[in-house]
């Protein structure tokens, strides 16, 4: 697992999170922040993430294997005078609620921007051994204002293979709204957008997320891949006009899975041969 140390990034000033406990099923009084550690489980997936910041506890457990790093939104409010994309951590929290084991759902509000955000997020889990799992995301920005509101939504996401226990050798290209990020072990993560970003930028692991917390405030960097044979990570732009009342609605998908790989068929002279040795070779064999 990558760690925050590991990178440069001298001005974000970040404090890691305790987790602290909660009971899913019940909902948070208005004006109170989501607990430090949300947690989801579903079938053989389980999701652990802080809603509002960065934290080296988030994850993505299937069947046991990690995933996932990091998984954030960021807001700008079209004010190039801005000192910085906004976090969670920057609103004001209205509700949330864990109304079941594998879901939660959030709203927030900037103070004197009038925009809300919300945030509805499922985990789908799968059959044990399938190693397979997938969570569904929809956020909702309102404006509640009298005025046209501009705003920038980013979504920003770093997976971590490790269904082969290595890092640093991931493929990452964006196309037709879909995100993919593969190794060579035949794992693959997915994160797929029902509208078209107006930037999307894959790069290496430190770079696009100190972008994101440093000052001042800026678009991305247009670069949809493909990014070979490193640790990739992704931020999805998408600009946004909001007439006074207007909701727009983003939905996103995410998967990860370990594919199987395909084996070839001996040929009928050495399979004899195979045979004699296959049980040599069984007795050398250690779980992967």
């Amino acid at each position: 697992m990558k760690h925050w140390s590991a990178i440069t990034l001298p001005t974000l000033g970040v404090t890691v999170a305790l987790a602290t406990a909660f009971t899913p099923g019940l909902a948070v009084a208005a004006d109170l922040l989501p607990p430090e550690l949300i947690e989801l489980t579903d079938g053989n997936s389980t999701y652990q993430a802080d809603l509002l910041r960065f934290s080296e506890d988030q994850s993505w457990l299937v069947d046991g294997f990690e995933t996932i790093f990091t998984d954030l939104y960021f807001l700008n409010l079209g004010n190039s005078a801005a000192p910085r994309e906004l976090r969670l951590e920057d609103l004001r929290s209205l509700s949330f609620s864990q109304p079941a084991t594998n879901r939660f759902s959030a709203s927030f509000s900037t103070f004197g921007a009038n925009l809300n955000f919300s945030i509805n997020s499922v985990l789908l889990g799968s059959i044990p051994g399938s190693y397979r799992a997938a969570r569904q995301e929809t956020v909702t920005l309102t404006n509640t204002g009298t005025d046209w509101l501009d705003v920038s939504l980013f979504k920003y996401i770093d997976y971590d293979l490790q269904f082969d226990g290595v890092l640093d050798n991931d493929t990452a290209l964006f196309s037709n709204n879909t995100f993919t990020q593969t190794d060579s072990s035949g794992a693959r993560a997915t994160l797929t957008v029902d509208q078209v970003p107006t930037a999307v930028q894959i790069s290496p692991y430190g770079q696009l997320l100190a972008q994101l917390y440093n000052s001042p405030a800026t678009g991305l960097q247009p670069n949809p891949g493909p990014f070979i044979d490193g640790d990739a990570t992704a931020a999805f732009q998408f600009d946004r006009g909001l007439a006074p009342g207007e909701s727009v609605v983003f939905n996103f998908v995410m998967t990860v899975q370990r594919q199987a790989t395909s084996k070839a068929v001996p040929e009928p002279g050495t399979a004899f041969a195979i045979s004699v040795v296959a049980a040599g070779l069984a007795l050398l064999r250690r779980r992967s």
